[in-house]
């Protein structure tokens, strides 16, 4: 089967390539500037100019089974300038997409992912900016799902998480404090969070991928899909599991900073059930598999758990580690007594 992927060089898609490239005959359709390095060697790379003829063309030559839309650029908290970067990224470019598709009367599928963040409060009400432009390209959908033969489907995802990724997670700026000893001020942690690993959110894709090309398609199409995990616990149960599975001490200051002015503390609770799947990662199995061998490598070198001083040379050792080198986490000032950590605020999946 041939599938376009959108997003191909972002966490979740990279890791659905490199799953599932012996399965699909995959192409990563992707800007000039992204980072293919990833990829390169279990898909086929296509560079789109924003040429949507030249677009429609490569897609009716490829005739794809199906497209499967990842790009999105993730900003939670955005300022004035990001405001054309998120419109372009996540409504234009999937629009421009869709057009194509409908201008050689594509009939294949087109699965769209959606965000949690879609639901402020349970309502169907954005939390912020980045969910009102998936709300609107939902929209944009709707639009062609009406009148092409596409076949779409949604799924709505929360946090996910694993090993290699370079999003500026909770979970980086975690191993580095578990590893350093030092402290970090958070919120009072009592919000509930649904994450998912990785390995889940392929399967779930996978799944859904079948479905559309069975002859139980009508399952799936123009639905809703929700994937829920099984373990949603509020960000102070999350820490102390991480601290568990990895044998690690996180010193946390609980309620040292406010929560945001739109904090989402219980994240959205319906939605439809993807036919045969279930999460199958537990929480603490998940993170010693992310994070356990990197965490272990790092005690090794220092001979022992986390230090309670850090010193210039542990320091060179977390300069040198993959946690500071791929995390987006920045700004280090070491001081006598303290690091600190200043963490971006901008996530770009695409």
């Amino acid at each position: 089967m041939k599938l376009l992927i959108t997003g191909a060089s972002g966490f979740i898609g990279s890791n659905f390539i490199k799953t599932m490239h012996e399965k699909y005959d995959i192409t990563a359709l992707v800007r000039e500037s992204s980072n293919v390095d990833s990829i390169k060697n279990y898909a086929k790379i296509y560079i789109y100019n924003r040429n949507i003829e030249s677009l429609s063309k490569f897609l009716k030559k490829e005739n794809f089974s199906g497209i499967l839309h990842l790009a999105t650029l993730y900003i939670k908290n955005h300022k004035s300038s990001d405001i054309a970067n998120l419109i372009d990224s996540n409504i234009t470019f999937g629009s421009e997409i869709l057009e194509s598709l409908s201008q050689i009367n594509f009939k294949g599928f087109f699965i769209n992912i959606c965000t949690f963040w879609q639901f402020y409060k349970n309502v169907k009400k954005p939390l912020n900016l980045y969910a009102a432009t998936k709300d609107a390209f939902l929209d944009i959908v709707n639009f062609y799902a009406d009148s092409t033969e596409i076949k779409f489907s949604n799924v709505y995802l929360n946090d996910t998480y694993g090993s290699g990724d370079t999003r500026p997670k909770i979970f980086n700026l975690w191993s580095k404090i578990a590893l350093s000893g030092e402290s970090v001020d958070m919120s009072g942690g009592e919000q509930i969070i649904d994450m998912l690993h990785i390995s889940d959110v392929v399967n779930a894709l996978n799944i859904l991928i079948d479905i559309l090309e069975s002859n139980m398609a009508t399952l799936a199409v123009n639905r809703h899909f929700v994937l829920h995990s099984n373990e949603r616990k509020s960000l102070k149960e999350i820490a102390k599991i991480y601290e568990n599975a990895l044998n690690v001490k996180l010193n946390i200051n609980w309620g040292a900073l406010p929560y945001a002015t739109r904090e989402n503390f219980i994240p959205y609770e319906f939605g439809d059930t993807l036919p045969t799947w279930q999460a199958q990662m537990p929480l603490e199995q998940g993170f010693r598999l992310s994070f356990g061998d990197d965490i272990e490598s790092v005690k090794h070198k220092w001979g022992g758990g986390g230090v309670t001083h850090l010193n210039s040379s542990h320091f060179n050792q977390i300069i040198e580690s993959r946690f500071y080198k791929t995390s987006k986490f920045h700004n280090f000032k070491i001081s006598k007594v303290q690091i600190h950590f200043t963490l971006s605020k901008r996530r770009n999946y695409a």
